[in-house]
């Protein structure tokens, strides 16, 4: 089966297509066309396809689709611009590709193809032979000292192998000499970052320090964090940017958290150990961005995963300072924001440890708004008992509420503004109003509800359909978002067993992405769909809201469905051949007493 990739005029490599797949993220895209509003897990709009009133367009940033429950149409992202900007899919790639920066080969021969995959192969292979060294290191003598120190922090031996920590050993060339011994060549490891060359030397970049390999959604090893054992700066160094890495579109632990999926929320920390503590703490939605402030490209990564956010930086100075930068990034990214706020000077890692899970819990249910957030923060600026501090206090607390769309949470926070400044709310109300109409309506204006009429005549729909297709359905929409859940139906049915051709379809390609040993998800299933038709099917399956208690019992009870199915299904098959025999003469006995006996076992597997 050939996917959209292999079918250009121009070849271009495939590693390079997603790169631009996964840096176009469709919110962001659909959202330069059209006016985009938060609904559930994803966004809706009228539909820029077809003439209507009432928004039936839907955005799955989860899944990095769209779909229009009135006309029909929808895709992954090239498959929206391919739609709106008239382009064919070669255009669409190199479209999108100059809209994030990314450099556009204008022909790529096959073999220069090849000899860029098989770099970024080579670098995967440096960071994972570097991994199981550091790891090794930790629990050997010289690793000693690093193992204390993660035990002193109350790290355990489950939780290291767990996240693959390890150590890299004092000196200048410890790791170079081991991976140049495994026959990597010396130019290969700088590429990596592994190493650094200066003045015609090369050297480990990491020495002593306790390491934490960044490992991909995907599981593969990008890059490394470590961290020092004395009192050397930096005190925490990442890997510099390379062909497989950049930083800013990078989040640690988040291989580990999406296995949770679908994730209720995601919890963002400052450091590596406070995503290792949270984990160990029950926390496995806890994530980290890597020194860094948070980006749009992170907030986006984010958004594929969730809708909710709960900040839980520092409870000092500086991640205070740290969480005001990241508020607007993650809120204009369309997410959910709470802030969580900790005892002064206390970070998540000390707060578990002195107080418990049951107390983190308890200051996540306490966590508050984005606009609470901002606006306590604001009044600890000000001087409310003075006038002029309540005057400064109130205009600048009208600039946060003009972002406020709902107009009753609006209301709930002008009348705590009257009680804490004495300003009377029709007062701040005309502040508003002169505000908003100072800067004006911005593009068209968003439908204030969503057309769920659409979905739930499809849910009627749905409901109408045999079980066995519904359980179809049902896996594939797992199986395209979760890897795990892929291998566990495999086990049990095959590609053939499903019955409806889109479904197989569907089956067969994520069998495909399995056997390659290629990331399964939405989007990369989308991109082995060449016909327009098929391509909207399927996003509409995917579009569908799961609804289910327990996952893993949900799962079962679909394959069982299908197994059920496919079994009543043979027996119709072998009754009707024994009537056609018992009409028409019965010309081989043995095969007609082996069929007899097959119906025979069939009847009593489905009276089990």
């Amino acid at each position: 089966m050939k996917s959209r990739v292999n079918a250009m005029n121009n070849f271009l490599p495939e590693d390079w297509i997603e790169e631009v797949r996964s840096r176009n993220d469709i919110v962001d895209v659909v959202s330069e066309y059209i006016v985009l509003k938060p609904s559930g897990r994803g966004f809706f709009a009228l539909c820029p396809f077809h003439n209507e009133k009432t928004a039936s367009f839907h955005v799955y940033p989860e899944k990095q689709i769209y779909h229009c429950f009135g006309c029909g149409v929808g895709g992954d992202v090239f498959s929206f611009i391919m739609s709106i900007e008239g382009l064919n899919f070669t255009e669409a790639v190199k479209y999108l590709a100059d809209r994030v920066g990314i450099s556009l080969p204008e022909t790529v021969s096959p073999n220069q193809a090849i000899h860029s995959k098989d770099t970024k192969d080579t670098l995967y292979d440096i960071n994972r032979e570097a991994a199981r060294y550091y790891h090794r290191q930790l629990f050997s003598q010289k690793g000693e000292q690093a193992l204390e120190y993660l035990t002193s922090r109350g790290v355990d031996i489950k939780t290291i192998r767990r996240f693959g920590l390890g150590y890299a050993p004092a000196g200048w060339k410890n790791t170079k000499d081991y991976l140049l011994q495994l026959g990597f060549k010396e130019e290969e490891l700088v590429q990596s970052g592994i190493i650094i060359q200066k003045n015609n030397k090369s050297y480990d970049r990491f020495r002593n320090r306790v390491m934490f390999p960044i490992i991909h959604p995907r599981g593969t090893v990008i890059a490394f964090g470590g961290r020092v054992l004395d009192d050397s700066l930096p005190k925490y160094l990442n890997s510099s940017d390379s062909p497989v890495f950049n930083k800013s579109s990078v989040l640690f632990g988040l291989n580990l958290a999406k296995k949770e999926r679908p994730l209720k929320n995601i919890i963002i920390v400052e450091g590596y150990m406070d995503v290792i503590t949270l984990h160990q703490y029950g926390f496995k939605n806890a994530v980290a961005s890597l020194g860094t402030s948070l980006t749009q490209g992170q907030a986006s990564l984010i958004r594929r995963y969730t809708r909710e956010v709960f900040i839980a930086y520092d409870g000092d100075a500086a991640g205070q300072r740290a969480t005001l930068r990241g508020l607007d990034i993650l809120y204009r990214a369309g997410l959910k924001i709470r802030v969580m706020e900790f005892p002064k000077g206390m970070d998540p890692d000390e707060v578990l440890k002195k107080y418990g899970s049951e107390y983190f819990n308890k200051l996540m249910n306490q966590a508050v708004s984005l606009i609470d957030y901002k606006l306590d923060h604001l009044k600890n600026e000000h001087d409310l008992e003075t006038v002029e501090g309540r005057v400064s206090y109130a205009t600048k607390a009208a600039n946060i509420l003009i972002t406020v769309d709902n107009v009753l949470e609006r209301d709930v926070h002008i009348k705590r503004l009257e009680r804490l400044t004495g300003f009377k709310s029709e007062l701040l109300y005309q502040q508003i109003d002169k505000l908003l109409s100072r800067n004006g309506p911005k593009g068209v204006k968003n439908p204030s509800v969503g057309n769920n009429s659409h979905i739930r005549r499809l849910e009627t729909q749905t409901a109408l359909l045999p079980g066995y297709i519904k359980a179809e359905k049902g896996l594939i929409n797992l199986m395209a978002q979760n890897e795990d859940i892929a291998k566990e139906v495999f086990k049990r049915l095959t590609v053939e067993q499903f019955q409806v051709d889109i479904n197989k379809e569907v089956a067969k390609i994520i069998m495909e992405l399995l056997e390659k040993g290629k990331e399964i998800n939405v989007a990369a299933v989308l991109s082995y769909v060449k016909d327009k038709e098929k391509m909207e099917q399927i996003a509409e399956i995917f579009a569908r809201e799961m609804e289910y208690d327990n996952i893993n019992k949900y799962v079962q009870d679909c394959i069982e469905e299908i197994e059920i199915y496919n079994l009543q299904d043979r027996r119709r098959k072998l009754q009707k051949q024994i009537a056609d025999m018992d009409q028409h003469g019965i010309a081989d006995l043995d095969e007609y007493r082996s069929i007899i006996q097959e119906l025979e076992d069939l009847n009593y597997r489905l009276k089990m």
